[in-house]
């Protein structure tokens, strides 16, 4: 804001005042008016709008404007240019009623929103302003126990910074580990493992189906020590049919059922859908196997049971 200089030239006759207009003018708002350039002028008048962020006004033109703004309060006066062009620029006071982010607290409420489950081990962050009006993560990605984000910031409105943080988490959940030492081709069922509590992103392996593991359709692949991860990677499933197998085909539709015969294609476990060519028309069907076993089909939008 530039500061109304007022000089008071006194004389036996008459008193002038005289109004100085800088060459470069700021404004905290896009009211481009008298206070702007004339700090302690008693009255204010809208002189213009800043749409753009910018005004420029020639010498004679912005003189026109305040000699009709300033002519109905004043009777002698005199207006002073510092130049033959005249910027208006509009910059927001970046000091004032301006609330600050902390950083480190914005990053926790984002991987909050990822995901609730993740507990924060460590953010690893550097060359953090404290200034910062607003945050935006504009990438995230993760692998394994590390969260990478890239964000960028807001510093008092003025400018903008990208930065980059790593967030070290742990993810805790009660997953099945071998209950002794056993050897491979031991057929697993659920005696023969317990829960335990594990950081699953520390780990490298391929959940189980419950169902088989308690049921006993899974065959060790390898040796394990009690307290190992019960990994589907060193896991065989036992079918409960193999591809070749002759199977009943129950089709439902709209309370009718026909029944046929299909040939399985893969081996398949019960619960599971698998594909199967009937053995009179050599059509591929594919149904959900039931025990029997049997595949069933149904049509008309019903859904097959979850097991």
């Amino acid at each position: 804001m530039t500061i109304l200089l007022f000089f008071q030239l006194f004389s036996s006759v008459f008193s002038k005042t005289i109004f100085h207009v800088p060459s470069l003018i700021v404004s905290e708002d896009r009211v481009f008016s008298l206070k702007d350039i004339f700090e302690d002028i008693k009255v204010d008048r809208t002189i213009s709008y800043i749409v753009n962020d910018k005004l420029v006004y020639k010498k004679e033109d912005l003189f026109k404007i305040l000699f009709g703004l300033l002519n109905s309060y004043y009777e002698e006066y005199e207006i002073v240019f510092d130049s033959e062009v005249i910027e208006i620029i509009y910059k927001k006071d970046s000091t004032n009623n301006l609330e600050y982010i902390n950083l480190e607290s914005f990053i926790r409420d984002t991987i909050k929103e990822y995901d609730k489950e993740l507990i924060i081990n460590n953010i690893n962050i550097t060359n953090v302003p404290n200034n910062i009006v607003s945050a935006d993560v504009t990438r995230i990605s993760q692998s394994n126990d590390k969260i990478y984000l890239n964000i960028s910031i807001n510093e008092n409105n003025e400018k903008i910074r990208y930065v980059s943080a790593i967030v070290e988490v742990a993810k805790y959940q009660k997953i099945p580990v071998y209950s002794q030492d056993l050897k491979r081709g031991t057929l697993i069922n659920e005696s023969l493992t317990q829960q335990a509590t594990n950081n699953i992103l520390n780990i490298n392996y391929k959940p189980v189906d419950v169902n088989l593991l308690n049921s006993g359709k899974y065959e060790l692949t390898k040796d394990v020590k009690k307290g190992e991860v019960v990994n589907a990677l060193y896991l065989k499933k036992i079918p409960d049919i193999k591809a070749g197998d002759i199977l009943s085909v129950i089709i439902e539709a709209d309370g009718i059922k026909v029944t046929t015969f299909a040939r399985s294609m893969t081996n398949g476990n019960f619960g599971e859908i698998i594909s199967a060519r009937n053995t009179e028309t050599g059509i591929i069907i594919s149904g959900q196997l039931v025990e029997g076993p049997a595949l069933i089909i149904k049509l008309g939008g019903q859904e097959y049971e979850k097991n």
